[in-house]
């Protein structure tokens, strides 16, 4: 499955973190959200991360990537859970 850039970053970032077991409320997680955000708004990429983050949204990734021969762990659904938790945690305070 094709993503952009940025997507890949979050995908490597968010796998290295759940692989570390990093919470997403830590402050490593925070850590990690520096590294991928840099100066972007939180939750201006909470937003738009979010429709990515649901449920359909990551099926129908999931779907694509079976017809597209790349099996269904190329939807990357848990790495974009994860990222999204680490910024509402950042955004909640």
């Amino acid at each position: 499955m094709t993503y952009g850039s940025g997507d890949e970053r979050l995908v490597q970032l968010g796998a290295h973190a759940r692989e570390r077991g990093i919470d997403p409320g830590s402050p490593e997680a925070a850590e990690v959200l520096d590294e991928l955000l840099g100066d972007a708004d939180p939750a201006t990429v909470l937003n738009r991360l979010r429709s990515h983050a649901t449920h359909p949204v990551a099926r129908y990734r999931e779907l694509l990537a079976l017809v597209k021969g790349a099996g269904p762990e190329s939807a990357y659904r848990d790495e974009f859970v994860w990222v999204v938790a680490a910024l509402e945690a950042r955004t909640a305070g």
